[in-house]
């Protein structure tokens, strides 16, 4: 028990626990994420409410579609009355969604519930700058991990639950999650680390930021043109791109749906729990590789193996399109493809990109532009779940799957030359990394130098050091 004492007494174990409950309003975000999975196939059997295929195409994204509303306005709250503040209000739209949901009487108090729980879906992401803030550089990447695990513990749930009872029960039961997330807790330093001189440390370095901030004369166009938020910004928003055409959010989805697409034979619920349950065993694994390896090769390996593997399963699907008529050989082969996707995507291009967002972008503009940029992540996760429907019916279900393999292609690249590496780097180092400004660095008197002033020098025979500058770039 005494080292369990130690790491709460000096700061890690209440700095995790601050994380934790940060990011466990991410448990509602997965629910909401994997809710359309249980929900679309349970109302296409339903003798009470029958829906057509653009209804379940709508019912699928419109849970997508308000999160750039609420990321802007998560921006916006954050910037102004908090981070944890902001987390905590995100909560209030959850469990008035799930209260339309669960109890909809017809599909437009569906389409109602759905868009504010997306609303409140893209509200809660400012718990990633909220943790990236409260963490050190060493525990950021593990800390920050905690959001997709939290994320997938609830999109597993979701699916196990959607197997077992009906899909009004799971959106009631949904609303405790949204209670649970309303907490308190005190953003102190000290309260966080629990060690003096590691704290002092932290406030003198804020405060330095801060007056060097201060004493910039820099007006809101040169902030927000600067190299250091637009470098960030196009990085970021390439990646989200990337991430979403890679067929991650639509599997997330469509779960059900999409396995039935593969005419497996076995129950397409409990496909999707098994897929559930490996992403949320992964999602744990992944915390522990992002502090041990950079984000930068995991994000490479990622995507090479989420293309090698969709490669797989868009081949054996196009084969059988092509043979209708054939007996199908080694039926198994797409649920395990599927299953390494999801493996691979765990490990680097589903949890990175959002954690990089609460790391890349200055102090004075981190709430407003990681709001804009986790927005139009949002659009583009909207865009991917709506089209899927069109694009089963223009290019097939295996031209479906070779869409996400072309785009898993090209991360690869982008990740490998284009992606900074943000490991063990303080939120100042990254920030000076954009900038590329030079700085000076000084000698100092170390005892090994017998540094004398002007007038002791000259008067002098014995030979000194010349004091001297370095410009290096940051």
């Amino acid at each position: 028990m005494e080292p369990m004492a130690k790491c709460w007494e000096f700061g890690s174990g209440r700095m995790a626990l601050a994380a934790f409950c940060a990011h466990s309003v991410s448990i509602s975000i997965g629910i909401c994420q994997g809710y359309s999975a249980i929900l679309i196939p349970q109302l296409q059997v339903s003798p009470t409410m029958d829906v057509t295929t653009e209804e379940t195409s709508w019912l699928a994204s419109l849970g997508a579609i308000t999160n750039p509303i609420g990321s802007i306005l998560s921006g916006v709250l954050a910037e102004y009355l908090g981070r944890r503040r902001s987390i905590q209000i995100s909560s209030l739209p959850f469990i008035l969604g799930w209260i339309l949901i669960g109890t909809a009487p017809d599909i437009n108090w569906l389409y109602a519930g759905r868009l504010i729980t997306g609303i409140a879906a893209g509200m809660s992401t400012a718990c990633y700058t909220y943790v990236s803030e409260i963490s050190t550089p060493e525990s950021r990447g593990f800390l920050q991990a905690l959001g997709p695990i939290c994320a997938s513990f609830g999109i597993l749930l979701t699916y196990t639950l959607g197997y077992y009872i009906q899909w009004s029960t799971v959106a009631l039961i949904s609303i405790t999650f949204g209670i649970f997330s309303m907490r308190k807790a005190s953003l102190v330093f000290l309260w966080f680390r629990r060690n003096n001189v590691v704290a002092q440390q932290e406030i003198d370095r804020y405060h330095e930021n801060l007056k060097a901030n201060q004493n910039k004369e820099t007006t809101l166009k040169e902030i927000y043109l600067s190299p250091q938020t637009i470098k960030p910004f196009f990085i970021l928003v390439i990646l989200f791109l990337l991430q979403e055409f890679t067929g991650i959010y639509t599997l997330l989805f469509y779960a059900v749906s999409f396995f039935q697409e593969t005419d497996l034979n076995i129950d397409d619920y409990v496909s999707s729990i098994i897929v559930g349950a490996i992403r949320f065993t992964m999602s744990i694994t992944a915390a522990f590789l992002i502090n041990r390896f950079g984000r930068k090769i995991l994000c490479t390996f990622s995507s090479l193996g989420m293309a090698g593997t969709m490669l797989v399963v868009a081949i054996y699907v196009k084969y059988y399109e092509m043979h209708p008529h054939e007996e199908k050989v080694l039926n198994y082969l797409p649920l395990v493809g599927i299953i390494f996707n999801v493996v691979f995507s765990m490990i680097g291009m589903l949890p990175i990109p959002w954690i990089l967002v609460g790391e890349m972008f200055p102090l004075e503009v981190r709430p407003i532009m990681s709001g804009v940029v986790i927005c139009m992540a949002q659009i583009f996760i909207f865009i991917c779940v709506k089209v899927y429907n069109d694009m089963l019916l223009y290019l097939n279900f295996s031209g479906t799957l070779l869409v996400f393999v072309a785009a898993s292609i090209v991360s690869i690249v982008f990740c490998r030359f284009v992606l900074p590496e943000t490991k063990n780097k303080s939120l100042q180092e990254i920030e000076q990394h954009f900038r590329k400004t030079k700085r000076q660095l000084t000698g100092f008197d170390n005892g090994g130098f017998d540094l004398e002033s002007e007038e002791g020098r000259r008067s002098s025979s014995r030979p000194v050091q010349e004091v001297f500058t370095v410009r290096v770039d940051s």
